[in-house]
């Protein structure tokens, strides 16, 4: 009985947190003591549970029930990125292969640049995985707002991370799509208050449950923009890809490679389809991978042979002993699985080891690390750990290699 009182208790105080956060805009009131990444988590616990006799609504995208669950913060987010969201249609001679969807990342007077999907330009194939082929005698046709089609050309593809940037030319300026570098990191010791979008920068916090919206354009006439509503989840995909997040918004296949976008209409993560819920690639990756290939025109793939997350998302019992040798350690990056023979292999990584330094820089959250991965392929990185039967910090050094053909991820064959 007190748990049932209980639950409804917190059911309606967080409620009551959340529309008080959005009235006016004004903040929560501090006399709650409430950080705002809480509120997050409040607002985790609402999407997950119902009220006695209401079922929990996401959209999804040509559902005509679209604006009894999107709000007018949601809708003003999409308005925002909508003009540089594009349909995309690819074809083998003048047979059509894909339909799909990207984001407008680059522009200049003449020639814009859309990030999508690969599987936009993948040769169709049958079988449990798709294979890593281009469509024969490709072309793309991009679709802007109203309806206008452009000739589109491939600049880059890249089917381990499932990526590829397609560009075209139009007679005016076209808008530019807003991104936003994602901020993964939560301490799980007590923070003081914190923003989302933090002041005088162009990151964004993201937490568990924060709302999140998937935009595309449908390939007819019309070019009909499609929204789709849900929530960060931190489920894992299951993909060879682990550096996928995950959404509950629920998309069709026109809307793969389209932008992921928070409530204020920044891009955060491109879109991949799955049946129930939505992978998506970190804007923060991504971007890395555009402007790796610039610079270096071949594509960055860091391989270390391991699985990792945020510290805050390990198990409760492994924070709890990390926490009691080293107190100070709220927040790195914890090792989840370690590939035999691998780099974090031979450095010595471990299962439940938490990184908390990674070639000099201090590391909070995953992509963080991923970043400074990133930034050293084909070098050694010093690494500092803790592990949760030692007293001391270990150091470590680890080899970051790159995948090379044999070792690309392999992407299932429903997407």
């Amino acid at each position: 009985m007190y748990g049932l009182v209980g639950d409804t208790l917190l059911y309606s105080l967080s409620k009551w947190l959340i529309i008080m956060e959005r009235r006016g805009n004004r903040p929560i009131p501090s006399s709650f003591n409430y950080a705002h990444d809480e509120t997050f988590y409040f607002r985790h616990l609402t999407n997950k549970r119902s009220k006695p006799g209401v079922t929990n609504k996401r959209s999804k995208h040509g559902d005509k029930a679209f604006n009894l669950v999107q709000d007018i913060h949601e809708k003003r987010g999409s308005l925002r990125v909508l003009y540089s969201v594009v349909a995309l249609v690819s074809y083998s001679g003048n047979k059509v292969v894909a339909k799909r969807s990207g984001t407008i990342i680059e522009s200049d007077n003449v020639t814009s640049f859309v990030l999508t999907s690969a599987n936009l330009v993948r040769r169709p194939t049958i079988g449990e995985f798709v294979e890593n082929d281009l469509i024969n005698d490709l072309q793309v046709t991009v679709y802007y707002s109203g309806g206008q089609a452009y000739k589109g050309e491939l600049v880059a593809f890249d089917f381990h991370y499932n990526l590829a940037v397609i560009s075209f030319h139009s007679q005016d300026p076209l808008t530019t799509a807003k991104i936003a570098e994602l901020d993964d990191s939560l301490d799980v010791a007590t923070c003081p208050p914190s923003f989302h979008l933090r002041p005088h920068s162009n990151s964004y916090k993201l937490c568990p449950g924060a709302e999140v919206v998937a935009v595309g354009r449908s390939s007819y006439e019309t070019c009909e923009p499609m929204v789709a509503t849900g929530a960060y989840w931190l489920d894992r995909c299951g993909y060879d890809c682990k550096e996928l997040f995950k959404a509950s918004c629920k998309i069709l296949k026109w809307g793969e490679g389209g932008p992921l976008i928070n409530h204020l209409g920044e891009v955060i993560g491109i879109v991949y389809h799955e049946l129930g819920s939505t992978p998506f690639m970190p804007i923060s990756i991504a971007s890395k991978w555009w402007e790796y290939f610039k610079m270096h025109r071949i594509y960055g793939r860091p391989l270390i042979g391991m699985e990792a997350g945020n510290f805050y998302t390990a198990d409760i019992c492994v924070i709890e002993r990390v926490n009691r040798l080293f107190p100070s350690v709220s927040n790195g990056v914890v090792v989840e699985k370690v590939t035999q023979g691998s780099s974090a292999d031979l450095a010595g990584l471990c299962v439940d080891d938490v990184i908390i330094e990674c070639a000099g820089k201090r590391v909070k959250s995953f992509l963080e690390f991923f970043g400074i991965i990133w930034e050293n392929i084909g070098d050694s990185v010093n690494l500092v750990i803790v592990r949760q039967d030692k007293a001391e910090q270990i150091h470590l050094t680890m080899f970051v290699t790159e995948a090379t053909l044999d070792k690309l991820y392999r992407w299932p064959y429903r997407i």
